[in-house]
């Protein structure tokens, strides 16, 4: 039953062109329905996925900026604090929360080329290189 409702929701005939994730939750929610409200169906997960083919969702690739773009941000940039925080992520390629978490001592002041950093999703430190 859910295999053909997944057809019908891939197909055009249902008068939509529905993207993968809609038709993944329509589907998710239609099994989560009569597996809570029946105790007669069980759903083998095995089974589940054998028989009812769900679409892959695409991920879109984030395009990087330009180095034109990168100058017109830090250009457009009024505060001081705002445009060095713009400049350590251009120059470091750090994440958002890895640059607001530096302090000073994370500066090797000695080598002005290496920043240590935390790293936030591996919970290591990071010695990145700053490219003045």
């Amino acid at each position: 039953m859910l295999s053909k409702y997944s057809k019908y929701l891939c197909s055009t005939d249902n008068g939509h062109d529905l993207s993968p994730t809609t038709i993944k939750l329509r589907i998710s929610t239609v099994r989560g329905f009569l597996e809570s409200r029946s105790d007669k169906i069980e759903i083998s997960p095995r089974k589940f996925r054998l028989r009812v083919k769900i679409p892959k969702i695409s991920k879109r690739k984030k395009d990087a900026l330009s180095k034109t773009e990168v100058i017109n941000i830090i250009n457009s940039c009024s505060d001081i604090r705002l445009k060095t925080y713009v400049l350590l992520l251009a120059t470091t390629g750090m994440r958002a929360t890895e640059a607001l978490s530096t302090r000073i001592c994370d500066f090797d002041l000695d080598s002005v080329q290496d920043l240590t950093v935390l790293d936030v999703q591996m919970s290591d430190f990071t010695v990145i290189a700053v490219s003045w």
